[in-house]
C-alpha cells in the first residue's frame, strides 16, 4: 500500500515562531527542521505498522527543502525542490497520482484570518487574504484535500495545533487528527515535547491506516470556481499574466476549471506571479 504525505512546518512539534521556519542556517531553524522530521517519522512508523510499504513525502513549506534527509525513515522517499510554479504547479502537492491509497498532512496550520490562530495564513501570507472554492473559504487543509480528491486519494490524518485540528474535522468529517500543541495566539502556543507528541502522532497514524477503507476523497463538485483575494490591488494586477485567470474586483481574481487541481493550480501560478521580486523561498 502507498501513503502520500504532504509536509508543512508551522504545525510541527514545538514550532511557534518565524525564526524556526525561515532563518536558514540559524540554530532555531535547524532545530525546527529536526522537529518536523521526527514528527514525519512518527507518522510513518504508525502507518508502516499497519501495512503501508511505500511512503512518498512532498515538502510543502517555504523553499520546500526543510526535511532532514539523513534522519528520514527508511520506508520514505522525499520530493524536494524550490516552490516555483514550474517545479510545483500544485504548490504543496507533488508526485501524487491515482496509485496512492491514502494521504496524511503533517505540520499543518489554520487558514488566514483564524481568530487566535497559530502562524495562520493561506499559501503565502504576504499575498493571500482569502481563497474560496465554490463559495466556501478554504485553508491549506481543504485546498490540498481537494487536490488529492482530484486523483481519488482520501485524506486520513492531519497533524498540527488544536486550531487546525478543528478546521480539519470541520472540512473533512471523520478525519483523524493529532494535536501537537494548543494555540494561544499567532506566535504563542502551549507545547508538548516530542516524547509526548510522537506517541500521539504514531497512534493517530496507525488509526488512520487501519481505517483507510472508511475514508472517501474530498470532492468539491464541478465545474470548480476558485477565487483569491489579495491584500493589495497591485498584487491582483500582477496576476493578470496567468492565462485564463479573470479579474473580478480590485483585489480579487477567479479561476474556473473542470477539476479542483486545475483551478487551484491557476491560483498558485497567480500567487507566484504576484511577487514583484520573487521571494527567496520561491527560488
Amino acid at each position: 500500500m502507498k501513503l502520500f504525505i504532504c509536509a508543512d512546518m508551522e504545525g510541527a512539534t514545538g514550532v511557534v515562531h518565524r525564526d524556526q521556519l525561515l532563518d536558514e542556517g540559524g540554530a532555531r531553524y535547524v532545530a525546527g527542521c529536526r522537529l518536523l522530521t521526527a514528527d514525519i517519522n512518527a507518522a510513518i512508523e504508525g502507518a508502516v505498522a499497519e501495512g503501508f510499504t511505500e511512503v512518498v513525502i512532498s515538502e510543502g513549506h517555504a523553499h520546500m527543502r526543510n526535511v532532514v534527509l539523513e534522519d528520514l525513515h527508511p520506508a520514505a522517499r522525499l520530493i524536494r525542490g524550490p516552490a516555483t510554479f514550474v517545479n510545483k504547479p500544485l504548490c504543496q502537492i507533488a508526485g501524487l497520482d491515482e496509485s496512492f491509497d491514502l494521504a496524511f498532512f503533517l505540520g499543518f496550520h489554520s487558514r488566514a484570518g483564524t481568530p487566535g490562530g497559530l502562524l495562520s495564513h493561506t499559501w503565502a501570507g504576504a499575498i493571500v487574504h482569502e481563497i474560496t472554492v465554490n463559495g466556501r473559504v478554504f485553508g491549506e487543509t481543504a485546498i490540498n484535500a481537494a487536490i488529492c480528491g482530484t486523483f481519488g486519494v482520501p485524506v486520513g490524518l492531519v497533524v498540527g495545533a488544536d486550531d487546525v485540528a478543528r478546521e480539519a474535522t470541520s472540512d473533512l468529517p471523520g478525519v483523524e487528527v493529532a494535536v501537537t500543541k494548543k494555540a494561544m495566539g499567532f506566535n504563542i502556543a502551549e507545547c508538548w515535547g516530542p516524547k509526548a507528541t510522537h506517541g500521539i502522532i504514531r497512534d493517530a497514524a496507525a488509526r488512520a491506516a487501519r481505517r483507510r477503507a472508511e475514508f472517501t476523497s474530498f470532492e468539491v463538485g464541478t465545474p470548480v470556481i476558485a477565487e483569491l483575494e489579495t491584500h493589495r490591488r497591485e498584487m491582483a494586477e500582477r496576476m493578470g499574466v496567468v492565462p485564463g485567470l479573470e479579474r473580478i474586483g480590485p483585489r480579487r481574481v477567479r479561476a474556473e476549471a473542470p477539476t479542483a487541481a486545475a483551478a487551484l493550480s491557476m491560483l498558485w501560478h497567480a500567487v507566484t506571479e504576484a511577487f514583484h521580486e520573487p521571494a527567496g523561498w520561491l527560488k
